[in-house]
């Protein structure tokens, strides 16, 4: 339905002349993708909106897509699998939130857990992507250093008593699981793959 929306929308600015014809593909492509996020963050969203966790939820979601822009890590099939395990995914952390928040040495044990598999392993390379080497090594760098980055900025919030970054936490270490997950069922494009 959504690549519907978006073809038809893309024939339309061709026949404008809006686009160029043989670009068409690029621009469907990049319209789906635009409109999948624009669901699936609006989703969240309104979801934290209702359980009234919008600033802690503005937070993980600032953190989280920052860093898993850079890391990658698992992948589903479909934008349906997306959406709904993205959805899932963010109730759980929300409970978790909610369990753990009496527990901060283990959040920080599992934070600490979290910066160390970022830092050793930096980025997947997902097939969908195809990073060449320098790609690749760019992407590990960026993603070490905004997880470094995210770190203080986690740090210097809990130092002030900001309760909700038990949130933030969670998004760095949901990145660290991500990546553990695309390696584990070999989710990547190994380097005897690359040429």
């Amino acid at each position: 339905m959504i690549e519907k929306m978006a073809m038809g929308l893309v024939d339309q600015m061709a026949e404008e002349k809006m686009i160029d014809k043989e670009a068409e593909e690029y621009y469907v492509y990049t319209l789906v993708s635009l409109m999948e996020k624009f669901i699936t963050i609006g989703t969240i969203l309104l979801i934290s909106v209702l359980i009234e966790k919008l600033v802690p939820t503005a937070f993980f979601l600032l953190f989280f897509l920052s860093l898993r822009k850079r890391t990658g890590g698992y992948h589903m099939n479909t934008f349906f699998q997306c959406y709904l395990g993205t959805v899932v995914t963010y109730m759980l952390v929300l409970g978790l939130c909610m369990v753990l928040v009496d527990y901060p040495q283990l959040v920080f044990g599992l934070l600490l857990v979290a910066i160390c598999i970022v830092e050793v392993i930096g980025t997947v390379n997902h097939p969908n992507i195809h990073m060449d080497a320098v790609e690749l090594s760019e992407s590990k760098r960026a993603a070490r250093i905004l997880c470094a980055v995210e770190v203080c900025v986690i740090y210097t919030f809990t130092l002030l008593g900001a309760d909700m970054m038990y949130v933030c936490h969670m998004a760095v270490i949901l990145c660290a699981v991500l990546l553990l997950i695309a390696k584990i069922l070999k989710q990547e494009v190994k380097r005897n793959e690359e040429n």
